[in-house]
This record gives C-alpha cells, sequence and structure tokens, in this order.
C-alpha cells in the first residue's frame, strides 16, 4: 500500500487529531489563553463605557483608569504567551509529523515506493506537513475559541444595545452565507495547487536522478516545458485561491464595517 493509498483510506480529521493528541495539553493551555484574551478584549468596552459615564457626571474616574489599564496590560501579555504557545504547538505537530513520515517512508516496501514519485514523497514530507502549522492553531483552537467569543460578544450586544445585536446578527448571517460559498473554492484552489508543487518536485527529481541521460538525448526543452507547466499550474492556482481569499476577507472586513457603524447612525437619529 502506497502512502497515498493510506491517506485515502483514513479519514483527514482522524488523521489530524492522531498527529495532535500527543499534544492536546498544550493546545487546551493556549485556548484557554486565547479566551482570556478574547475575555479581556470584551470587557474593555464596557469599561470605557463606565469611564465616559463617570467623566460626563465629574465622578472619580481613579478606578476606572486603573481596571482599564489592567485589563490592557492582562489582554496584550496574555495575549502574546497564548500565540506563542500555540505557535510553538503547531511547530511540535509538524514535527511530529515529519518523524512519523519519515519514519514511515523508510519501512515502505520496495515495490511500493517503485508505484510513487520519489519527488512527491518529498514534498509530503516537507511542504505538505508545513499545513498541519495553520490547521492546529487556525482550525482546531481557532474554531472552538472564536465560537465561544462570538457567543459572549452577542450575549453582551444584547445587554448593551438590542438594536446593534439586531444589525450584527443580520451582518454575520449574510456573511456567514457567502462565505459558505467562498471558502470550499479556497480549499479546492490551494489543494490543487499544492498538487502541482508535488508533480514539480516529483518531475525535478526525476530530472536530477537522469540529467546525463536527459542530456545525452537533447531532451532539455522538453523537460523544461514540463516543469515550467507544473509551475505555471501551480501559480494560476494559488492566484485563484489568492481571489477568493481577497473576496473573504473583504467580506468579513465590510461585515465589521457594517456593525461598528451602525451604533453611529443610530446615535445621529
Amino acid at each position: 500500500m502506497t502512502l497515498a493509498e493510506t491517506e485515502t483510506a483514513t479519514p483527514p480529521w482522524r488523521q489530524l487529531l492522531g498527529y495532535v493528541r500527543p499534544h492536546r495539553w498544550s493546545l487546551i493551555a493556549g485556548a484557554v489563553l486565547a479566551l482570556v484574551t478574547g475575555a479581556t478584549g470584551l470587557l474593555l468596552p464596557l469599561v470605557a463605557r463606565d469611564l465616559i459615564d463617570d467623566l460626563a457626571h465629574d465622578r472619580a474616574i481613579t478606578g476606572a483608569l486603573l481596571a482599564m489599564s489592567a485589563l490592557v496590560v492582562t489582554n496584550a501579555a496574555v495575549g502574546a504567551l497564548g500565540s506563542y504557545v500555540l505557535q510553538r504547538t503547531a511547530e511540535s505537530v509538524v514535527l511530529g509529523a515529519r518523524r512519523a513520515l519519515s519514519s514511515y517512508l523508510l519501512r515502505l516496501r520496495i515495490t511500493a515506493v517503485d508505484r510513487s514519485e520519489p519527488g512527491d514523497l518529498m514534498a509530503r514530507i516537507t511542504s505538505d506537513t508545513t499545513l498541519l502549522r495553520a490547521v492546529t492553531t487556525d482550525s482546531l483552537v481557532g474554531l472552538g475559541t472564536g465560537g465561544l467569543t462570538l457567543v459572549a460578544t452577542v450575549v453582551m450586544m444584547g445587554l448593551v444595545e438590542p438594536v446593534l445585536l439586531g444589525v450584527t446578527l443580520a451582518v454575520i448571517v449574510g456573511a456567514g452565507v457567502i462565505l459558505g460559498v467562498i471558502v470550499p473554492r479556497i480549499n479546492k484552489a490551494s489543494r490543487q495547487a499544492q498538487d502541482a508543487v508535488g508533480v514539480m518536485g516529483a518531475s525535478l527529481e526525476r530530472i536530477l536522478g537522469a540529467l546525463r541521460t536527459v542530456k545525452a538525448s537533447g531532451a532539455e526543452h522538453r523537460e523544461e516545458r514540463t516543469l515550467h507547466e507544473a509551475a505555471q499550474e501551480s501559480w494560476r492556482q494559488s492566484v485563484r485561491a489568492a481571489k477568493w481569499s481577497a473576496a473573504a476577507g473583504n467580506t468579513a472586513d465590510s461585515a465589521q464595517a457594517i456593525a461598528a457603524t451602525s451604533p453611529a447612525r443610530r446615535a445621529a437619529r
């Protein structure tokens, strides 16, 4: 059984959990720190509102200033620590994946290796494993902490300004529908770009291994065209992914801007 057949037989989420499981406590610690950072960020507007009320009614502002300063310092310190813990854990996940894959490849049968492209196997250990870094922090931890922070934000909006809550929920639903259409296209383009990089690596490894034969047969231009086509395909799919990523980012920024300007429009009335 080749490496590709093994990966096809095992669901991707199960493979990911297998790599992450040894580092679950570090991930949990990073997630807790991220939640604390989000909580302090949510408390800052409330303290700022109290500070403005104190100023408007000529009350002492020492307590509000101290509370705001403590929240700012805590947010910065805990946020930096949480980011370091998550990034370090993600690097550890990549290291574990590379060790496991390299040990697996060394124990493959010769017939299984002969059915695979050596360059593709090399790309799986080098470039493909780096994708685990982003998946670990963005998909696993970011999904959980982001979801909890969103729920807390919605609850606080409902307590502070019900109209703002309604506008924000409408914007979130609209943006979610748009992102639901865009994100699968980003995933597909990124996967195709990575496949093209694997093809290019496999072709380059094959050419370098038989470079004397390539030169003796005058096949430089043909092999050059093969490499250029693979590089062009990777570029095309990467640009496609960048296009959809830009659209997704602009959708999120627009949703945030609409939600942020709604209180100003309400106050102007």
